[in-house]
């Protein structure tokens, strides 16, 4: 029986998140044994959302495909395919397609890696995320 890309499910993962402001400066968000990672319909969904740090709300989401290539740099051009990221500060709505590069270090059930986001010049997110497993 043909399991590939069958995972579904809320994974228990960590993120560590920088974001960037030309005018705000830095915040970094660190979440661990949360359920940030989740897969649906053959993509994996990094969904920390709305997020309140030093004064300003902040929103990435990341959806990439749970066959991606590892070790692979994909660059995000505005597409659906293969990976997808949104990026927002407080509640300012830019277009949806964030700008950037994405990279799995590990692929599998259990995804590993890092990104580099931008949106429009000046807001930006850098961090790394690692899942640990199936939530029951």
């Amino acid at each position: 029986m043909e399991t590939k890309n069958s995972i579904s499910g809320e994974v228990s993962g960590s993120l560590e998140v920088t974001f960037k402001h030309q005018d705000y400066g830095e915040h970094t968000l660190k979440l661990a044994g949360q359920g940030i990672l989740f897969s649906k319909d053959g993509f994996f969904h990094i969904t920390p959302g709305y997020r309140e740090i030093d004064g300003h709300r902040y929103y990435m989401g990341i959806k990439f495909r749970t066959d991606l290539e590892v070790g692979k740099t994909y660059t995000l051009d505005r597409n659906d395919e293969p990976v997808r990221a949104h990026l927002e500060m407080d509640n300012i709505e830019g277009d949806k397609y964030a700008s950037g590069t994405f990279r799995l270090s590990k692929g599998g059930q259990y995804p590993e890696g890092e990104f580099n986001l931008f949106e429009e010049g000046l807001l930006s997110a850098e961090g790394t995320f690692m899942s640990l497993g199936f939530k029951a």
